[in-house]
């Protein structure tokens, strides 16, 4: 998720002398089928330019996970190589992910070769249904017409694997924030940063994939039965439905709920690729919230996985009693991309030749980000309808990157009470901000990899955790099966409190 957008690039206007033309790419190689096998001597290559970039430029490289870890982590893809005389694509892609996986955060994973994502074009390899793991158990929220699968439906099966074996082989391949381990449940089923979910994106990578699933399921009466499934394209397994939104600009939706409680949920806060101004959509509910004289405001952030910095900053404004500054330092590791920059991509090339001048030399050798260069190290004043009530946040195992931030500098200013699940994320910050993309010349692997640490302005965290909630109220299949939103729920208990 990008938190923070153009921050060198900024760096590079204000302080000058930035080259805008990074070294010029080298000759790629022609992509490889998904047939293709990659010789040892390709493999090591690509495995060797991959370790000194992560090694030089991740700045949470050894955060979580030791130097010899990661450095036996690469050598295994490389005697799996040597074992085989070779991999093909798949498995070396899958090693890849694996090793990055290892880092411990949730920004660093491996994406598709161009190859191997146009195989998958048109390819039925999808289960034409959109499920969750709850309380560990495979739920259908919502399936394609005539499947034979219904709403609440139990998957216990998938080609005759039960789905716990299923759900154990693509676990590994899931990156998580620190040691959130609960948080990998998330990208099982569905997630489009794994082109339709863990067991479906992974699943095509390892096993034969029959065009017809059959899968054993259990409805809510207890009922045990057999369905059979022609597996779907990416395209129409989207099709489905999301409920929740991939913009900011969709993503504010204000409801009251009797005569004091304010309800505002933001499913992300994503604000690059259709980006508007956050005041022009929060102004007008925090003013109709004012004049309504409404005492309690509860945030639901339960679909919201992060995005942009803006968005966040501006509902954080809102709900301000004072002036608060969010990030204490942006950190990066190095700032010398030599050697390595012709396989880096970004979205401001003056990234690649990032200007000295706009950062401070910390004792540790790493580089701060100085203040007057970016607006996210900047102080925050309350809005201009600022909310000084009761404030309730709804948090979930979906929470991560920039809204475990939001939810970090709420807790640090006890501004309110927390109600859900456990989060992903850091709240001592991510390695997160501007993304480099990798491209491993061989393979056509891509890899992202952070650039910067975000330190939160906060006094207190767990090492490697996000947060748990002042109130446990996680959903349960009961619950779901009988529409109930327990955190919901357990939040207008407490507004029901508040005003007794």
């Amino acid at each position: 998720m990008k938190l923070f957008t153009n921050l060198l690039a900024a760096a590079c206007l204000m302080v000058g002398a930035c080259s805008d033309k990074p070294d010029a790419m080298p000759t790629m190689p022609p992509p490889l089928s998904a047939q293709d096998r990659l010789s040892v001597e390709q493999v090591r290559a690509d495995v060797a330019l991959a370790k000194e970039a992560f090694e030089r430029v991740h700045p949470g490289y050894t955060r979580y996970a030791t130097k010899q870890e990661m450095d036996a982590e690469w050598q295994s893809i490389v005697d799996i190589a040597q074992a085989g005389n070779g991999m093909s694509l798949s498995e070396f892609y899958l090693a890849s992910e694996l090793a990055l996986v290892a880092i411990r955060c949730d920004h660093t994973k491996a994406e598709l070769p161009a190859s191997l994502r146009s195989a998958r074009e048109g390819q039925p390899l999808y289960i034409p249904a959109r499920w969750s793991l709850i309380e560990g158990r495979a739920i259908v929220e919502v399936s394609g017409e005539g499947t034979g699968l219904a709403f609440g439906d139990e998957i216990l099966a998938v080609d005759g694997r039960p789905i716990e074996d299923v759900i154990a082989d693509v676990r590994p391949f899931v990156p998580v924030d620190g040691f959130t381990e609960w948080t990998r449940d998330g990208g099982i089923g569905q997630s489009l940063e794994f082109m339709g979910g863990a067991v479906d994106h992974f699943g095509a990578l390892m096993w034969d994939v029959p065009p017809v699933a059959t899968l054993s399921v259990r409805s809510d009466d207890g009922l045990e039965r057999t369905v059979e499934v022609a597996r779907v394209d990416f395209s129409t397994w989207r099709a489905l439905g999301n409920p929740s939104q991939t913009n900011f600009k969709d993503a504010v939706q204000f409801e009251r709920i009797g005569d004091d409680v304010a309800y505002v949920r933001i499913d992300t806060f994503v604000n690059y690729r259709d980006p508007v101004e956050p005041k022009d959509l929060l102004d007008p509910v925090f003013k109709a919230i004012q004049d309504e004289g409404r005492r309690t405001l509860i945030i639901d952030l339960r679909s919201n996985g992060g995005g942009s910095s803006e968005p966040a900053y501006e509902l954080l404004s809102n709900v301000l009693d004072r002036p608060f500054a969010p990030l204490r330092e942006m950190r990066a590791k190095t700032l010398d991309l030599d050697g390595i920059r012709p396989h880096l991509q970004t979205w401001d090339s003056r990234a690649l030749n990032p200007n000295p001048m706009g950062f401070s030399r910390n004792d540790d050798g790493t580089y701060a980000l100085r203040g007057f260069v970016s607006d996210d190290l900047t102080t925050l004043r309350p809005a201009r309808y600022p909310f000084d009530g009761k404030v309730i946040a709804l948090t979930s195992t979906n929470n991560s990157s920039g809204s475990t931030n939001f939810i970090a500098w709420l807790t640090e200013l006890g501004r309110a009470t927390t109600v859900g699940e456990r989060t992903g994320g850091s709240a001592e910050g991510p390695t997160a901000g501007l993304q480099f993309t990798l491209t491993l010349p061989n393979s056509g692997v891509r890899m992202r990899l952070p650039f910067f640490h975000v330190l939160n302005n906060i006094s207190e965290f767990e090492n490697g955790l996000g947060f748990s909630p002042d109130v446990y109220a996680p959903m349960t299949v009961e619950a779901f099966h009988q529409g109930r939103d327990p955190a919901l729920e357990a939040a207008l208990e407490l507004a029901r409190q508040s005003t007794s």
